[in-house]
């Protein structure tokens, strides 16, 4: 019976992947140019095989993901992790940085900035954040954990990197999707890493919105002061733009790309709070296991929830061709995107 799960969940990665990328290429050839559709088209066609599956399975959404919802101690928890965990990818973003472009903002900021903010938010906050989940912790984690806690931790965690298709994101994607598997877990649900999810892509469409646009602001009175020959307010709003270029006609790509000497410096400025953030997730992580232990204790943990307990199996339960073909598709788009 694992599997046969394990094949499942691999079937619906491969297609997941394979669908959603052929699919978009089809349409863009069809003239369909307008990125933030396709960055919506792209979601909701790699979420069609996890639905095709769970229509299959004709089985209720709790049964299939746990969708019990987490006591209001475990939300409370959820609150410092959500920070915690941000932190965390951003520093490890930062950190790969050193050896490969940062491509999110690269092509994410002048994305986001060219739609208004509800737009942006729906698409790139909201959209993975229930897409995502419902394939990495839903379908695939839900289905390997039958294969071990480990594997199903790992493989998930992997496997949601992978899919970004670029080294920067797979970084720290890759140690997001561990901490995620683990938060569902130990909450039994998917609903709070779908919170997770919409908080981390949330901040950075916020902060996006707010910082850019303060910036081009200050662009623009800089302009008009330079034209008025106001050296005065010139220097001011240099020194309001803490280090961006505004002076330059190309401030915004400056300001999107770090240059290499910097980030040595941005890694030491946000190591004590990568510190931080690890050591207060490790404290919330124990919390909730105490919590979940309390629950088992005291039977109210869901009978759906008391099957996935780990069995033995590990690895060789869950590859499969298609995992092999899936995760190669990956790296060679990876490589020659």
């Amino acid at each position: 019976m694992k599997r046969v799960f394990a094949i499942d969940a691999n079937r619906v990665f491969l297609l997941s992947i394979v669908l959603s990328q052929i699919l978009i290429y089809c349409i863009s050839g069809f003239g369909v140019r307008d990125t933030m559709v396709l960055q919506f088209l792209v979601e909701v066609l790699m979420v069609l095989p996890a639905v095709f599956y769970l229509t299959g399975r004709q089985q209720p959404l709790k049964r299939s993901f746990g969708l019990t919802i987490p006591g209001w101690k475990e939300w409370l928890l959820l609150l410092p992790l959500a920070v915690c965990v941000d932190k965390i990818a951003e520093f490890i973003n930062v950190l790969s940085q050193l050896i490969t472009p940062n491509v999110v903002s690269n092509h994410m900021i002048p994305l986001i900035m060219e739609y208004p903010f509800l737009v942006s938010f729906f698409v790139i906050a909201i959209t993975p954040a229930v897409c995502e989940e419902l394939i990495y912790r839903g379908v695939l984690f839900r289905n390997y954990r039958k294969s071990g806690i480990v594997t199903s931790v790992l493989l998930s965690g992997f496997l949601f990197g992978i899919m970004h298709m670029n080294l920067n994101q797979f970084s720290y994607a890759f140690v997001l999707g561990i901490l995620l598997a683990l938060v569902t877990e130990l909450t039994g649900s998917m609903l709070p890493t779908m919170f997770l999810h919409l908080y981390i892509n949330g901040r950075s469409v916020v902060v996006v919105h707010v910082v850019v646009r303060y910036l081009s602001g200050l662009r623009e009175r800089y302009v008009t002061a330079e034209a008025a020959g106001d050296t005065g307010l010139m220097e001011s709003l240099r020194q309001m733009a803490d280090g961006v270029p505004i002076e330059s006609a190309d401030w915004l790509e400056c300001y999107i790309n770090t240059e290499n000497g910097a980030i040595g410096d941005t890694i030491l400025m946000l190591l004590p709070g990568f510190l931080t953030a690890v050591a207060v997730t490790i404290v919330v992580f124990k919390l909730l296991l105490r919590l979940r232990k309390k629950k088992e204790e005291a039977g109210m943990l869901s009978v759906e929830l008391q099957d996935e307990k780990e069995e033995k199996g590990g690895w060789r339960t869950v590859a499969s061709p298609e995992l092999l073909i899936g995760i190669v598709f990956c790296i060679v788009f990876m490589l020659f995107r």
